[in-house]
């Protein structure tokens, strides 16, 4: 009788030992921020996260839209508490759509399968207004559209497909957005040298891109910057040589309107560098402007003017009188 109860404990003892139950079990990942911005019949997204395990797929749901990103390796960034990173998104919106509001969904995916919770949302639409607040397709109408009247003004207004598409594009004009930039991605050139890559997109154009290499100290080693022309753009720095040590890499976009993204970094370090000396020739020079000569010019109140030597006077009162000579008086013969 004892040993089938035996067998039957070891039995117990191993299934709980074996069981999913007592295996560590991996956490799903989490959204940790999101920014949602309209502009231009277009919303754009930002979402960051944290998770256990690499993410590899962001899903946004708008409406009857369903847009997917691929998140690649150099979009998660190893942390103590596992990996975290952000992508950014662009949806356009359908043309029919005349909402005040547009619903959104986003969820992540991990390599390991794992889903985030879903997170909720609505972007507030801005829109051009009639004078009487009407919207859609119900206030377009063709150029040669007779003119009618609103009873309740007893005003007549001419409403035009011309005059809506100008106030559109005036709400467009006045809204300048700042440009995006996509992730860092370092690339290791030789045994010297790194370039940087990253991806960059504006509502409007983009003017430049510029890239800067920090020493761990915070003092800037070496610089580039490239034009970037168009709504997007995507290449890489120049090489930068480097000695060994640890270094930032901080880009940043403007567009044309002067506006400037957020700056992006990542730190990178550098091993078996042959360099022993930091090149010098990526710091900017000093240029020497020579000193010209200004000719002095006297300070009329410290100018001491001549003494002219004037003639002497003299006082009528100090001034003798020569005696006069008084003839002897002769004897009367």
């Amino acid at each position: 009788m004892k040993r089938p109860l035996l067998l039957l404990g070891i039995t117990l003892l191993a299934l709980f030992l074996l069981t999913p139950c007592g295996a560590y079990a991996a956490k799903k990942p989490t959204i940790v921020s999101h920014d949602e911005t309209y502009v231009s019949r277009t919303v754009r997204f930002r979402v960051a996260w944290q998770a256990e395990n690499p993410v590899v797929m962001v899903k946004i749901f708008t409406g009857r839209e369903q847009k997917e990103i691929k998140v690649d390796e150099y979009d998660n960034r190893r942390t103590r508490d596992g990996y975290s990173g952000e992508v950014n998104a662009v949806v356009e919106l359908d043309p029919a759509f005349a909402e005040e509001a547009l619903a959104f969904v986003i969820q992540l995916e991990d390599d390991a399968r794992l889903k985030s919770d879903l997170v909720t949302g609505k972007v507030q639409i801005v829109k051009a207004k009639k004078d009487d607040d009407q919207w859609g397709q119900g206030a377009l109408t063709s150029p040669s559209a007779p003119t009618t009247t609103q009873p309740s003004t007893g005003t007549t207004t001419a409403s035009t497909g011309v005059e809506i598409l100008d106030r559109v594009i005036g709400v467009m004009d006045r809204y300048d957005m700042p440009p995006v930039l996509g992730n860092i991605k370092i690339t290791r050139v030789g045994t010297d040298g790194v370039t940087i890559g990253t991806r960059a997109s504006d509502d409007k154009a983009l003017n430049g891109v510029t890239f800067k290499i920090v020493d761990a100290t915070g003092n800037l080693v070496q610089q580039d910057a490239v034009t970037a022309t168009g709504k997007s753009w995507e290449g890489t720095s120049k090489t930068f040589s480097l000695v060994n040590g640890n270094y930032k890499a901080v880009v940043q976009a403007t567009d044309g309107a002067g506006n400037s993204s957020r700056e992006k970094s990542e730190f990178f370090a550098i091993t078996g560098s042959t360099l022993t000396v930091q090149p010098t020739d990526a710091y900017p020079t000093t240029t020497t402007v020579p000193v010209v000569p200004q000719p002095t010019v006297p300070d009329p109140s410290t100018t001491q003017t001549p003494v002219v030597p004037q003639p002497t006077v003299s006082d009528p009162s100090t001034t003798q009188t020569p005696p006069v000579q008084i003839p002897p008086l002769q004897p009367t013969q």
